[in-house]
């Protein structure tokens, strides 16, 4: 692929990524809850199951993407309780300090739950498939323009979630205070399962 159209892609893919939605949601409340290491685990999760969709985008026809939609309500469904779950968790968590919270987080439930949220969109891979003939022709793909296509959308993503991961440890620096810590794990909490209601419903 030419350089103006792996940058073409990476614009679009910019644009369709930083529109608000439960991803950057997920990373802003993990940054902010427990730090930018336990946010980048979450990121990557995230950005995987972006690429995943991509991959399906580009092997799969447009009748396969219809059926992945379909079977995908299950999976949304499983998703959506995963993450209600772990916001639920968060909400009842007590006042501790951050460090000792972000030691107890586990980096493959992390992981999990970010690819749980980049995971469960069917809509994504539809996207995904509207806009990608735009740049490659899908029925004539090298493994070079696979790769290159995987790179660009999986990079942009994670660039995407990582200003989201600034922000929440910008936020993060002023809130030491343990009282402020159990409103935060609140909020987190609510925002996590929030993301999860969307999940369902997206």
């Amino acid at each position: 692929m030419e350089l103006l159209t792996l940058l073409s892609l990476a614009f679009a893919t910019f644009i369709y990524a930083i529109s608000p939605g439960p991803g950057l949601f997920a990373v802003l409340a993990t940054s902010t809850r427990y730090g930018p290491v336990a946010a980048l685990w979450l990121s990557i999760g995230h950005a995987i199951g972006d690429i995943l969709y991509v991959s399906v985008a580009m092997f799969a026809l447009t009748i396969l993407a219809q059926t992945i939609e379909q079977a995908m309500v299950y999976v949304q469904f499983f998703g959506a309780t995963y993450l209600l779950y772990i916001g639920y968790q968060q909400y009842q968590s007590k006042g501790v300090s951050f460090q000792a919270e972000s030691q107890k987080k586990s980096v493959f439930k992390l992981f999990l739950a970010g690819f749980v949220v980049g995971g469960t969109n069917p809509k994504t891979v539809i996207y995904y498939l509207s806009f990608l003939p735009l740049f490659i022709d899908l029925n004539n793909l090298t493994l070079a323009t696979e790769i290159q296509v995987i790179l660009v959308v999986g990079i942009t993503v994670l660039l995407v979630l990582s200003l989201a991961n600034i922000l929440g440890l910008k936020l993060r620096t002023h809130i030491e205070d343990p009282v402020i810590v159990k409103k935060v794990n609140k909020i987190t909490g609510i925002i996590m399962m929030l993301v999860g209601v969307f999940v369902a419903l997206y």
